[in-house]
């Protein structure tokens, strides 16, 4: 990326639109967060633009904040889509590709590359929550209406994005306790996102890098942290005073 040097100033959180994302949408703002995090890791691990994958995967859901109730990581509790026919709750979702463009669009200076990288961070990959919702037969009308990944930057991000987010919803639901769950939530991603033909890009031997640091980057953030020491002394006291009541 040309300049990227002179772009970093797009990760500052005090940027009007950054701060302007954090408070229209919490819980979208740490996912992507989370993911440019995740996409900085594997950039320096296959040797991509670092500041090329970390602005596209900070920005690559902004166009949530335009209807943020729509997504489940805003939600508190009310789930708008339990009321809505499947079909209109795909139109809500999918239209956040658009939006995001539409967005970044407004930023002179944000590079051709990272517009492409965020118009192609879903492919054409179906919606499947809302699919099998749907009872419908034919899964091409719950496909997203967007290019594949083109670049290794968009298919490292289409990986990134997923893998965040199907580990999020699992670690909510208690469902990440184990390492094996973990790598799991890598391995499964990958696997579906190659059977729909959406990593074409990508070589077996990166797929094999991006398994590797995931997994690293999944472990940090939901293991089990052991509780040492006077934390455990502590803990006990709490746990018996409780059992006494």
């Amino acid at each position: 990326m040309e300049n990227g040097n002179n772009l970093k100033y797009l990760l500052d959180p005090k940027l009007p639109l950054l701060e302007k994302f954090r408070e229209k949408s919490p819980g979208t703002f740490q996912h992507c967060k989370n993911v440019a995090g995740f996409c900085e890791s594997v950039a320096l691990e296959i040797g991509l633009d670092i500041d090329l994958l970390n602005i596209a995967g900070m920005y690559h859901d902004v166009g949530k904040m335009n209807y943020p109730e729509a997504f489940s990581e805003n939600q508190d509790g009310k789930n708008i889509h339990d009321n809505i026919e499947p079909s209109i709750s795909f139109q809500l979702i999918t239209r956040h590709v658009g939006d995001s463009v539409l967005i970044l669009l407004q930023i002179p200076e944000m590079p051709r590359e990272i517009l492409d990288i965020v118009a192609q961070h879903h492919g054409n990959t179906v919606l499947r929550y809302f699919y099998n919702k749907s009872n419908s037969d034919l899964d091409d009308i719950y496909r997203y209406k967007c290019p594949q990944p083109k670049t290794i930057e968009a298919a490292v991000l289409m990986i990134c994005d997923s893998v965040e987010a199907t580990a999020k919803s699992l670690s909510n639901s208690g469902e990440l306790s184990e390492q094996t769950d973990r790598k799991s939530v890598v391995d499964s991603t990958i696997r579906r996102l190659v059977d729909d033909n959406q990593l074409d890009e990508m070589k077996v031997g990166h797929l094999k890098s991006i398994r590797k640091v995931l997994y690293k980057e999944l472990e940090g953030i939901y293991h089990k942290r052991e509780v040492y020491g006077d934390e455990k002394t502590i803990k006990e006291a709490k746990e018996s005073s409780i059992l006494e009541k």
